[in-house]
């Protein structure tokens, strides 16, 4: 009975420190491996280096463009076939297109949601980009000036954000700024503008 009762007790506690090694291991392997955490860390990094502003290229970093002079309409324009006569329309950007509209009726964006779309401009073109040097690449999209904002290093979430200086802005007619913002996904974006400017091979 002794003996049956220090086995039990001895089992027990073999078993308690298994667990506590599992458990323990489990633990600290979710800590190391969590994506959550790393993206956070990855983020805190990214945000303690300064920002880059002022003239990169063709593009002004820090500030959106601006719009032709216009009286914003307090409705946007849902009626696709009125959209789809913009043209600043491209059917890459689908049937559930909006666009947003002057008190006159004239259309300076469309997009059918925040992360893609096209839009006129006038003045420099200007990015609202948020990102240090390091993240900030000049390249060519479909034979057109652009600047991309690269996703965070070790961010899984973080946006890969693309403007393309479609046409400059001349006395006779507004530029024309096509983006595509994809999460983690810098081709992707390159490709979704190209297809909106209807070069995608």
């Amino acid at each position: 009975m002794r003996r049956t009762g220090i086995a039990t007790i001895a089992s027990l506690a073999i078993l308690g420190i298994a667990l506590g090694a599992f458990f323990g291991i489990r633990a600290l392997v979710s800590s190391e491996e969590d994506p959550l955490e790393k993206a956070k860390e990855a983020t805190t990094l990214d945000n303690a280096k300064p920002r880059f502003t002022g003239q990169m290229g063709d593009f002004v970093v820090g500030q959106p463009s601006a719009y032709p002079p216009c009286t914003f309409s307090s409705e946007q324009a849902y009626d696709i076939n009125v959209v789809m006569r913009s043209e600043l329309y491209s059917p890459a950007l689908g049937d559930n297109a909006q666009a947003a509209a002057c008190a006159d009726g004239t259309i300076v964006s469309i997009s059918p949601d925040h992360r893609v779309g096209r839009r006129y401009f006038v003045g420099p073109p200007s990015v609202p980009y948020e990102a240090s040097l390091e993240r900030l690449k000049l390249l060519t999209v479909g034979g057109k000036p652009a600047i991309a904002e690269l996703p965070i290093p070790g961010n899984f979430v973080s946006y890969a954000r693309l403007t393309v200086i479609e046409r400059f802005p001349s006395e006779q007619k507004p530029g024309i700024l096509t983006w595509a913002d994809i999460i983690n996904d810098l081709d992707g974006a390159i490709k979704q503008a190209e297809q909106i400017m209807g070069v995608s091979q």
